[in-house]
């Protein structure tokens, strides 16, 4: 069941690819419910590289019909980081494919009106719980599926401190009309994290200058 399952993985990044103006590399093994790292060479001479983190968490695997995937990406030109967020069906399948439609006519003229998203994240280690962050979120549509995208730089970098150090992390999501939660299993994140950043490494100490620079404090829910 590994190989079919790998083999499986292994054709969805080829189609995914398929347009020709990149290459991903598999790294890691097909798995559920853990980290896996892939290199994306996102254009045709090979200057730059998108270094992937994401993991596919399934309740059950030998029942579920439900995924929930989280994926850190890293572009080593420019460093910018983001943070991804989606669900699909135990075939990578949307869920909701009516939000592709939506999230496009609001891109494209802003006819549609929609309500923006939201994701709340809390950290868990063997301290106390970080505090409930609520990160900027958009919505885009990759590869045919409705997307959470955290872009804001300080959002995303305070998030990955957080999940550096932790256990796991409870992330609740609200799009359109569904409100949910999972818990996210971080074991190995820390050590891949590393790895996506060999090019940019997440500087503690230059974050921490960036945030005293107007004075802003992290966003945090009671």
């Amino acid at each position: 069941m590994r190989n079919i399952l790998s083999i499986s993985l292994f054709v969805c990044t080829l189609v995914l690819c398929s347009n020709g103006l990149c290459e991903v590399k598999q790294l890691d093994p097909g798995v559920i419910n853990g980290w896996m790292r892939s290199a994306e060479m996102s254009n045709s001479d090979n200057t730059e590289t998108k270094r992937i983190v994401h993991i596919t968490t399934m309740s059950d695997w030998t029942r579920s019909t439900l995924s929930k995937h989280v994926r850190y990406e890293v572009t080593n030109l420019s460093c910018h980081r983001t943070l991804t967020f989606y669900s699909t069906d135990d075939q990578g399948q949307s869920l909701t494919p009516e939000w592709v439609e939506l999230i496009e006519d609001h891109q494209k003229s802003g006819s549609t009106k929609i309500e923006p998203p939201a994701i709340y994240v809390r950290a868990y280690g063997s301290s106390e719980p970080s505090e409930v962050m609520k990160l900027v979120v958009e919505y885009q549509v990759e590869d045919g599926l409705p997307v959470m995208v955290v872009s804001d730089q300080r959002d995303v970098k305070r998030t990955l401190r957080e999940f550096k150090k932790a256990s796991r992390a409870r992330i609740r999501l609200v799009a359109f009309e569904n409100d949910y939660s999972f818990e996210l299993d971080l074991t190995g994140f820390a050590e891949k994290a590393d790895w996506s950043e060999k090019h940019c490494p997440l500087d503690d100490a230059e974050e921490d200058q960036e945030e005293n620079v107007d004075g802003t404090e992290p966003r945090v829910e009671s």
